[in-house]
């Protein structure tokens, strides 16, 4: 037996090996985990108890010009 032989006999017993553990989880084509036949549904997010109020439509919110954590505006005219 060559070494090419022994080579593609240990690769197929490899694979085997892996096949019999099982894979792992599958994503589809966006990342997200797809569930594999027999494996429970995984739990929806719950719902959010927090309710935020949308800002109203054609304002928008005012910066404060003394607070240390707001960046400058970049495009504010030089005085």
């Amino acid at each position: 037996m060559g070494f090419m032989d022994r080579a593609k006999k240990l690769a197929e017993q490899a694979q085997e090996t892996l096949d019999e553990a099982g894979a792992g989880p599958h994503f589809d084509d966006h990342g997200r985990p797809v569930p594999v036949a027999g494996s429970p549904a995984p739990m929806p997010a719950p719902p959010s108890t927090e309710s935020v109020p949308a800002p109203p439509v054609g304002s928008a919110p005012e910066p404060a010009e003394d607070s240390a954590n707001s960046a400058p505006d970049p495009f504010r005219p030089i005085q």
